[in-house]
């Protein structure tokens, strides 16, 4: 075929297209020669940036002192972030997207379970390593090769929930909220499971749907059946609904609450009063007397984007760094970027050490915390590990 008739075949097949409604992405340079380009998948707009922001940021940061450092594989690293919102479907099309466009040898993916699930059949396709937030253990579960979790998966979330609420807090009827998707549901069963095994009562298990602005009628149930203590597992904005409603309901239980809520993004949608009675998780105990380098990490943050970091983004520092390690050692050849994630162990970052097991998840550690009363402030308890 001439060069003539190859560009008149694919402005046709661009018009065809266009008249179906269908996107076709054409291939492009987005690594200009001395670039490695990788992808990252960020929910920077929609109800998921509460976390996403934070994502979005940290990867920023890593990106320019890891080329202050030199690159990656001696190479200047380039990330093309693709805006996943809060749509499946616009989660796969922005990873299929980035594919086609630089080809790239990893890619972040979102920090939302449902999102990753969707999209996990067509990392398997392409075969190219992706590293994830999202802590749902329906993606572990999924046992693919190319996926590495970067911050702890949900079964651990929900053990330190039940551990926290029964032998941190000495609570023996406990009640089990959640939001009812890929995330909270597995969560519920898996909290349930441990409050039983340590000898407590579970109440009620109460679920609602991500997009309701109403939960008063569970949470009454749940008071009703005699709790003296309430699980929670949401999202940050579905989760600062629940306390608000038990403030205004004036239920007086206290809550353990999943991480979601805990992070600065979250906690500042919520008045103090109603994190009275609240201790929660969080990824890490992201603090400057962890040391110098965190506290260098938290500063630069703060002072570049005018938000105090929090884990749950912060994650993804941690994983360009580690990128950084293995690309370094073994360039880009993705099956060779696969198996030497795979060996990853006692890796230091920022808001965790890092080791990858059997099932791709690298962080087998989270933090438990208070509030200082009249404030937003979190107060570290103590870390639960798996």
């Amino acid at each position: 075929m001439g060069k003539k008739q190859l560009i008149t075949r694919r402005t046709a097949l661009t018009g065809m297209a266009a008249g179906a409604g269908i996107t076709i992405y054409t291939p492009r340079l987005s690594a200009q020669s001395g670039e490695v380009a990788v992808g990252a998948m960020v929910p920077i707009t929609g109800p998921f940036n509460v976390s996403g922001q934070q994502y979005h940021f940290s990867l920023q940061m890593a990106q320019d002192e890891i080329n202050a450092k030199g690159g990656v594989a001696g190479k200047k690293l380039k990330i093309v972030f693709e805006d996943v919102k809060d749509s499946n479907s616009v989660a796969v099309n922005a990873y299929l997207k980035v594919v086609r466009d630089i080809n790239p040898p990893l890619v972040f993916l979102s920090s939302y379970t449902t999102q990753n699930l969707a999209t996990e059949p067509e990392v398997t396709k392409a075969m190219i390593p992706g590293m994830y937030a999202g802590g749902g253990d329906a993606m572990h579960m999924k046992k693919n090769p190319w996926l590495f979790r970067i911050r702890p998966h949900d079964g651990l979330q929900a053990l330190a929930l039940a551990k926290h609420a029964t032998e941190g807090m000495g609570k023996k009827k406990i009640g089990i909220i959640y939001v009812q998707n890929d995330f909270g549901q597995p969560g519920a069963i898996a909290a349930e499971k441990v409050v039983k095994a340590s000898g407590a009562e579970v109440v009620g298990t109460e679920a609602y749907a991500f997009t309701d602005n109403d939960m008063s009628a569970q949470l009454q149930k749940l008071k009703n059946a005699g709790a003296d203590c309430l699980i929670c597992i949401s999202y940050g904005k579905d989760g600062a609904l629940v306390l608000k409603l038990l403030k205004e309901m004036n239920i007086d239980i206290p809550v353990v609450i999943s991480s979601g809520v805990m992070v600065p993004a979250a906690r500042n949608l919520i008045a103090p009063d109603e994190l009275a009675k609240v201790n929660g998780v969080m990824d890490a105990y992201l603090a400057p007397e962890r040391g110098p380098d965190v506290a260098a990490y938290i500063k630069n943050f703060k002072d570049r984007f005018k938000v105090d970091p929090d884990p749950f983004g912060s994650c993804y520092y941690d994983g360009a760094w580690i990128m950084k390690q293995v690309m370094d050692k073994v360039g880009t050849d993705r099956t060779k970027i696969r198996d030497e994630l795979k060996t990853v162990k006692d890796f230091k970052g920022v808001t965790n050490v890092f080791s990858t097991d059997e099932l791709g998840n690298m962080v087998h550690s989270l933090a438990v915390f208070s509030i200082k009363p009249g404030t937003r402030d979190p107060v570290f308890i103590r870390t639960i590990t798996a």
